[in-house]
């Protein structure tokens, strides 16, 4: 069996080896976006001092408290300040600082619906931090000014955060916030995802939008920080506190999943946006990108060779994966990628291209003309979901609302599915059993939710199949560069090259990894009998190990 693969930071309670975990907040999620390394290192909690906060956070609105009051908040702040989720559960160490009280009012001041009050610090109230990583999130409560009373700005503990004794006798109005260094997201960067997320609102697809501020954009830059501000998502967050990659809680909440993202699929389908990152980086930086060429069908077509775009770091793309020729392309959007040339340089990085993903990706060259872009959420999994309460449906189980865009990209709806099966439904957190490594009961409930909905044709089947190996490797490139050259962690980088990127496809050439592919090659036939299949099926030709 190969190596046991490494989990990527896509979870809603994200797990890691070695504390090198990365997703999500609160609702909404975690996201990533780099283009330049940072002035400073991120500061990270640790053992021996709790978390240590942002030092130069701009214009914040509280009172400024004397030498001894500093030092009282600044224990009672690390006191409730939580870890990190691990592959181990919580773990000490953070990717980011928590928010601050004082960085919260801050931000708060440019949103005409969260107001908050400088003459009243206790307005306003962190009562949770997310332990997810690649940003900060809290829960934040403003009470009403003429509501406030002194003395009611409470510094809680993690366990009352954690089981939500927190005392609400006041009117209150609850936010998400999230703040994301500058090198991961910039405004635009945020307000990509929030056009498409308002593109699928307009279509009654259930997302959670973001918050305008004054000025009208729905994200907003201070000093180094990028924040967005949701309101919180309807309905229950059945996954908070189960492990990332993992199955869904029931044959019914997968099927709920599938129906959920057919549904989301069609309504994007005619979201004309270009690939992420289009037309927002300056040209000498693009190295000549140009818009995809179009086939005879007057789709877009990925086989032609075009220049390759870069699109944004840490999210799920497919712009080398889908040109002709694999290796040639990865070689030219790996150099523009910030920093990732340099942390693949200790590998045989294009040995290893060839030796484990060409195979695979050879089965998918012959149906990249067939493709159909379109955008997808790119972290599909049943904690980016929230669900409805069982007394509010006659159904089994029902969708509430959409989180987390934070990795999607104009790819196809095969892909985009492909993503979704390699993130709920194999335990590569324990690829050590005997058997069950694949929940194929929610699997083939996934799917026939899904296809209920949003019925695929033949070709998009063998798409699917083609793709299933391949779907991680843009994300696993890119968080090399993450852990290596932002964070400086490069045992993670390592993690994330050795575990992540070729131990997931190396799984996939094993037999278990086949049985799958197999599986899933049957199921297509069928749901959907072969009828205008291409010359070359995802059945034939495939790897082994």
């Amino acid at each position: 069996m190969a190596e046991k693969p490494h989990a990527p930071g896509t979870g809603r309670t994200n797990t890691r080896p070695t504390g090198a975990e990365k997703k999500k907040a609160d609702s909404p999620r975690e996201n990533g976006e780099g283009q330049a390394k940072p002035s400073v290192a991120p500061q990270k909690a640790t053992p021996e001092h709790g978390s240590s906060h942002p030092a130069h956070v701009q214009g914040a609105s509280a009172d400024r408290p004397s030498a001894g009051e500093r030092d009282q908040k600044t224990a009672a702040e690390d006191h409730a300040q939580p870890g990190q989720f691990g592959v181990h559960g919580v773990q000490t160490k953070r990717d980011w600082p928590c928010l601050t009280l004082a960085e919260v009012q801050s931000v708060l001041a440019h949103y005409p619906s969260a107001p908050s009050a400088p003459s009243a610090p206790s307005a306003v109230r962190i009562v949770w931090h997310s332990m997810r990583p690649f940003s900060a999130a809290a829960r934040v409560l403003v009470s009403q000014p003429d509501a406030v009373t002194e003395g009611d700005n409470r510094a809680h503990t993690f366990s009352q955060i954690a089981e939500h004794d927190v005392s609400l006798s006041l009117p209150e109005a609850a936010f998400i916030l999230k703040r994301h260094h500058a090198s991961l997201r910039t405004v635009a960067a945020l307000e990509e995802e929030h056009a498409f997320m308002q593109h699928l609102a307009a279509k009654d697809v259930p997302v959670c939008l973001p918050v305008a501020t004054r000025s009208g954009h729905t994200a907003l830059a201070q000093g180094e920080w990028t924040y967005e501000l949701f309101p919180p998502a309807p309905g229950q967050d059945d996954y908070r506190d189960v492990m990332s990659w993992k199955p869904y809680h029931s044959t019914a909440h997968a099927r709920a999943a599938g129906q959920a993202l057919g549904r989301l699929h069609l309504a994007a389908s005619d979201y004309a946006a270009p690939s992420r990152g289009e037309g927002t980086v300056p040209a000498p930086q693009r190295q000549g990108t140009k818009s995809q060429a179009k086939n005879s069908s007057g789709k877009d077509d990925f086989s032609q060779g075009m220049a390759v775009p870069a699109g944004r770091p840490l999210t799920s793309s497919m712009n080398a994966l889908g040109q002709s020729d694999l290796l040639p392309a990865l070689r030219q959007w790996v150099k523009e990628q910030p920093g990732l040339a340099e942390q693949l340089a200790p590998h045989t990085w294009e040995d290893d291209v060839q030796a484990v993903l060409t195979p695979f990706h050879t089965v998918l060259r012959p149906l990249l003309p067939h493709i159909r872009s379109c955008w997808g959420h790119g972290d599909w999994h049943g904690s980016n979901l929230f669900w409805q309460k069982p007394e509010e449906t006659k159904t089994e189980a029902k969708v509430s609302c959409i989180l987390d865009f934070g990795m999607s990209e104009r790819t196809c709806v095969p892909f985009d599915l492909a993503v979704a099966i390699e993130r709920s439904m194999i335990d590569w957190l324990d690829l050590s059993r005997s058997h069950g490594v694949v929940a194929y009961a929610q699997l083939e409930a996934f799917l026939q939710g899904y296809h209920a909905t949003h019925p695929l044709c033949t070709v998009e089947w063998a798409q699917l199949v083609a793709f299933l190996p391949l779907a991680h490797v843009e994300f696993a490139l890119s968080e090399v560069a993450y852990f290596g050259t932002l964070l400086q962690d490069h045992s993670s980088a390592d993690v994330a090259y050795t575990d992540y990127l070729l131990g997931h496809a190396r799984w996939f050439a094993g037999p278990e990894g086949q049985a799958l592919l197999d599986w899933l090659t049957r199921y297509a036939a069928h749901v959907s009998p072969a009828t205008n299949a291409p010359a070359s099926s995802a059945s034939e030709h495939r790897p082994h190990a």
